[in-house]
C-alpha cells in the first residue's frame, strides 16, 4: 500500500518521494494518522535542509509540517508520536524566526507539549531529549537576555540551567541508548560545564554507532 511504500523510501532517505506517497496515503484516507505524522516528519525535514535564505520557503514547508501534525493530534490527541512532529515543526520554525516574542511563545508552546507527551508516556525518550535541548539552547542567553524574556514574556515553566540539559539529556539516553543524536546533546552538554573528557568519551561512543 501507499503508507507501506513511503516507510521504505523514507528508510533509503528518499524524503521527497516517501513524502509523495503519505501524502497520496492522506488523500485516499484523511484519517491515516500514521501518514500524517510520516508527511508532517518529511516536510519537516525537507525544510530543515534548504539554506537559510531560503526563509519563506522553509517557513511554507514548516507551516505544512504543523498542520499535518495538528491533524494526527486532533484524530488521536493521546498518540505521542502525533506531538512529536508537532514539536519538531515548532522547533524548527522557532530556529528561523526574528521576533524575539515570537520566539519566546515558540520556547513556551515546546515545552509545554514535551510535558505533555511525558504525561501520555513517562519513557518517551525524545521528549526528554527536547527538554534537554531546550534547556540547552536557553543556558546560553545572556543575562540580560534572560532578565528580558522573564521581565517581558512572564518568564518560563522551569529554572534554566545547563545542568538540568545534561539530566534531560541523560534521561533521554537511559531510555533509549545508543541513539547519535541523544549523545550529541549529551556531548554539547558536557563540554558546555567544562568536563571535556567525558564530552570526548560521549563522541567517541557516538562514533562507534551506525548511521
Amino acid at each position: 500500500d501507499l503508507f507501506s511504500e513511503g516507510l521504505a523510501l523514507e528508510l533509503e532517505f528518499n524524503v521527497e518521494a516517501a513524502l509523495e506517497k503519505f501524502e497520496l496515503a492522506i488523500r485516499q484516507n484523511p484519517k491515516n494518522t500514521q501518514a500524517l505524522i510520516h508527511a508532517s516528519r518529511m516536510l519537516s525535514n525537507i525544510g530543515g535542509r534548504l539554506p537559510k535564505t531560503e526563509h519563506l520557503q522553509k517557513l511554507g514547508y514548516y507551516e505544512r509540517a504543523k498542520t499535518y501534525a495538528e491533524e494526527s493530534i486532533e484524530l488521536n490527541a493521546s498518540n505521542p508520536e502525533s506531538r512529536l512532529a508537532y514539536v519538531i515543526s515548532l522547533g524548527l520554525q522557532s530556529e528561523i524566526a526574528t521576533n524575539p516574542h515570537e520566539k519566546v511563545r515558540y520556547a513556551q508552546d515546546i515545552h509545554s507539549e514535551a510535558i505533555r507527551i511525558l504525561e501520555l508516556d513517562s519513557t518517551f525518550a525524545e521528549a526528554y531529549f527536547i527538554l534537554g535541548k531546550w534547556q540547552f539552547e536557553l543556558s546560553r542567553l545572556n543575562w540580560v537576555e534572560l532578565m528580558a524574556c522573564r521581565i517581558f514574556f512572564g518568564g518560563f515553566p522551569e529554572e534554566i540551567s545547563m545542568e538540568k540539559a545534561l539530566h534531560y539529556f541523560n534521561r533521554a539516553d537511559s531510555y533509549k541508548p545508543n541513539t547519535i543524536l541523544f549523545l550529541f546533546g549529551l556531548a554539547s552538554a558536557k563540554h558546555a560545564l567544562g568536563d571535556n573528557d567525558k564530552a570526548i568519551q560521549t563522541l567517541q561512543r557516538a562514533l562507534t554507532l551506525p548511521l
